[in-house]
């Protein structure tokens, strides 16, 4: 992807890098109204416990209004490999009903790359979409940050608003 200094491909800051260690980390929403393909780059940085079964659950809703219901999607995603390296694991399918991403702390330092299909959204009016990020119970600490990225239908170098709640 070129972006050509963000002139083709909508980049949305979603959420600046943050520590957890309790409690769910939720983006805001993403306006799909004016997409053709939607995208979640989302990076961790440290993420410990002492507990080796604990993990951070990453997790995809759409919702037809953004102050309303949520219901979690089918989604696609990657992981990467290490900083620094560029290798990107198989392409793997989180299906609605099970559909999460079990960050452990071996996977720290590394990022996921969400993938999601506007129309499959659009068939069930689906217009926002959003992460979730869940912490087991006594996972110690996390740090996640995240940017959304919409390949917009129609080319333009000035963007349509896809910040919900902005009129478009």
């Amino acid at each position: 992807m070129a972006n050509q200094f963000v002139g083709y491909d909508n980049i949305v800051p979603l959420l600046a890098p943050v520590a957890g260690t309790t409690g769910t980390l939720t983006s805001p929403y993403m306006d799909l109204k004016n997409a053709h393909k939607a995208s979640f780059l989302i990076l961790f940085g440290v993420v410990t416990s002492t507990i080796a079964a604990n993990y951070l659950a990453i997790t995809v809703q759409g919702a037809t209004i953004e102050t309303g219901t949520e219901v979690a999607v089918d989604f696609r995603y990657r992981l990467s490999g290490a900083v620094g390296t560029n290798t990107w694991g198989a392409v793997t399918t989180a299906a609605a009903a099970t559909g999460m991403i079990e960050v452990i702390p071996a996977l720290d330092l590394n990022a996921c790359w969400i993938e999601l299909d506007p129309d499959a959204l659009g068939a069930s009016d689906y217009r926002f979409v959003r992460f979730v990020a869940t912490p087991t119970d006594s996972l110690d600490t996390y740090v996640v940050g995240a940017i959304g990225i919409i390949e917009a239908r129609y080319k333009q170098t000035t963007h349509i608003s896809s910040t919900a709640g902005a009129s478009a």
